[in-house]
Parts: C-alpha cells; structure tokens; sequence
C-alpha cells in the first residue's frame, strides 16, 4: 500500500527536504541513510532536534497540523527516501487498523524526547549533554568496535553543538576532554566510544 501511495527516490548529504516556514505537506519515510530534524532559534541558532535512521517515518505532523512547518529536513548521509502526500497518508491510517494510534503514540514519544532534551539545556553541563547524545545516537547507529562501539554516522562538531545547543569551540574542548579520560576517540572522523559504562556514568 505504501509502495503504490509513494515516491521513492535517492537522496544525497547535504540536501534539504524541506524548510522551516514552508507549506510542505508531505509525509517521508526514510529507507536508507540518516536525516537530521533541526529548527532555528528566535536568535538564528540551529539546533538539532532529532537524527533519524533507515526504517523511520517523518514529517507527519503535516498530515494532523495545518500550519507550516516548525522544523527542517536535511540529509547527512546518502540513502533512498520515499514521499507521500497527506491525503494518501490520511488514506493509509484509515484504512490500517491501529495505524492513526501508533503515529499518535510516536508524535508523543518525540515530543516527550523534545522535552527532555529541553530540560538538559537547563540544568546540565555540556559534557553531560554530549555524553548524553552519544548514548542515544549509540541506539541507533552504533557498531561493535574492538572493546567498544563506533558510532556509524559522520557528524561534525558543528554537527554535535547543534545538539547539544552549543558552540564548536565547546564542544571539540570536551571531546579532547573525553579522549583524555579514555572515554572516546576519533577513527577516520567516526567517534568511537572506548568505555559506554563510564561515559553513561557523565550523563546523570
């Protein structure tokens, strides 16, 4: 059914399905490669919001809300994606059983990740913030590596303070800060953690 009411098409790094402000009403469904969500601060800040793997759904606010678009789309790895138009998805959840409830309980499920997030910008430092999204990120991207993990998304620093709602400075600081406590490293612009227990010890 997906496949008949959908496009899907390659896609690259770097390009932007859609724009904070615009009127897109599509839903997209992520096969393969990685997208960022982001959002502009009132004073012109971009902050992560979210990085989505192959297998998710996203931008289905649009088939509930009509109002424009409160968050971008970007791609920060090559994959396939497929576009659906609202009233198809519309279509769709009426004609699932139980589908309009799982999209309900995952809109919620952001908004409470969101929230969260929100409350780590207030009362936690940057390198619990940083150790944070490494943990996270290591559900969904990480690898076995040696004695650790490898995370298996390049991201940048700039990529990282937009996560965490900070400066690169920042956080390329507490990186060198965590490779010198052992935690994690670097390989060929991978971040690779080398002790998850003492990094997970940094969140709290």
């Amino acid at each position: 059914m997906i496949d008949k009411a959908s496009v899907m098409r390659e896609v690259k790094k770097g390009e932007r399905l859609y724009l904070q402000g615009s009127a897109d009403k599509n839903i997209y469904i992520l096969k393969k490669g990685a997208v960022k969500i982001t959002k502009l601060t009132s004073h012109g800040k971009e902050i992560i919001l979210d990085i989505f793997e192959g297998g998710s759904i996203f931008g289905e606010m649009s088939a509930i809300d009509p109002r424009q678009r409160d968050e971008s789309a970007e791609v920060v790895e090559d994959g396939l994606i497929c576009t659906m138009n609202r009233e198809h998805f519309q279509e769709l959840m009426q004609a699932v059983p139980g589908l309009s409830i799982r999209i309900t309980k995952m809109i919620r499920f952001r908004l409470w990740k969101i929230e969260n997030r929100l409350l780590d910008l207030v009362y936690s430092s940057v390198e619990q913030r940083l150790a944070k999204t490494i943990v996270n990120l290591l559900d969904d991207f990480g690898v076995p590596h040696g004695e650790g993990y490898l995370l298996k998304i390049r991201l940048t620093h700039n990529d990282f303070a937009d996560l965490v709602a900070s400066t690169r400075e920042t956080v390329t600081a507490t990186f060198n800060k965590m490779k010198t406590k052992g935690l994690t490293d670097f390989e060929n612009k991978y971040v690779v953690v080398r002790n998850l227990e003492k990094l997970k010890n940094i969140c709290w």
